[in-house]
């Protein structure tokens, strides 16, 4: 199951992290928060970021 961590530091920043996700869908599961907290100042992606979100899954890239 999804999950969402948010990190406060003593200065004010916030971190925002996926858990249990792969695949860029993370972006969609923290978005409204972003959104809500106001500008993204930097972003880093895991390796599950990286990873398709099903077994066996391609990615086509297709040409015009």
């Amino acid at each position: 199951m999804p999950e969402i961590e948010i990190t406060v530091s003593a200065d004010g920043q916030v971190q925002i992290e996926a858990l249990g996700v792969v695949g860029a869908s993370c972006t969609d599961l923290t978005k409204a928060l972003e959104d809500a907290l106001g500008s993204v100042e930097s972003r880093s992606c895991k390796t599950e970021f990286y990873e398709q979100a099903e077994a066996g899954e391609q990615v086509s890239q297709g040409t015009a």
